[in-house]
């Protein structure tokens, strides 16, 4: 009998990614053909509440998350399918079965982002192709620090993954948490999701 696993960060990446590209709407994303990704250090400094929490600053303070720990910040080079390039930052951190993952980008000028809500049901749309049953389990809208968000769980491959997104202007912003079965609503998923905060 052969026994199917899924890594966490496999998983959590393989959404996040998904959500990012897919928030383009008609305008889906690709990477670019080099498949160019910088790797740098992450800015991380400990929390006030617990030592071993750590907050992530985005490029330019445009966010901040705390994660248990410091994570591998990468950059990959992404275009629209009219051509546009655009950047995608991302920040993954991977302790034991559990994976936290950070991303953003900002869209350039042909990707329409007059209505943040089709841009986010993009997202979601695009990601729900690899979930289990084709769709996320359950999906809550809302507004967070006045801005349009959504919040997405379901399951990979019998893996808890939790999706929170939003829209600032032209920039994106998803935070995605992958663990066991059950965890999407755990008290480190929740911290994780309540720790965001937009900058200026």
């Amino acid at each position: 009998m052969t026994r199917r696993t899924l890594r966490q960060p496999a998983a959590a990446l393989g959404i996040a990614a998904l959500i990012i590209a897919g928030a383009t709407v008609a305008w889906s994303a690709q990477p670019p053909r080099d498949g160019r990704v910088r790797l740098a250090q992450a800015t991380a400094s400990p929390t006030t509440e617990a030592a071993s929490w750590q907050k992530v600053s985005g490029p330019e303070q445009s966010f901040s998350a705390d994660m248990p720990a410091a994570p591998k910040y990468t950059s990959q080079e992404m275009r629209t399918a009219a051509g546009s390039p655009y950047t995608m930052h991302q920040y993954l951190l991977e302790q034991g079965n559990v994976a936290y993952v950070a991303q953003t980008a900002i869209y350039p000028a042909d990707v329409n982002v007059s209505n943040h809500r089709t841009n986010l049901q993009g997202g979601l749309d695009n990601a729900a192709k690899n979930m289990e049953g084709g769709k996320w389990a359950s999906i809550g809208w809302g507004t967070y620090q006045g801005l349009t968000s959504v919040d997405a769980v379901g399951e990979r491959t019998s893996h808890a993954i939790r999706s929170f997104s939003v829209m600032k202007g032209r920039q994106i912003i998803t935070l995605t948490y992958a663990g066991p079965t059950g965890s999407a609503r755990s008290p480190d998923a929740e911290r994780f999701m309540t720790s965001l905060r937009i900058g200026p």
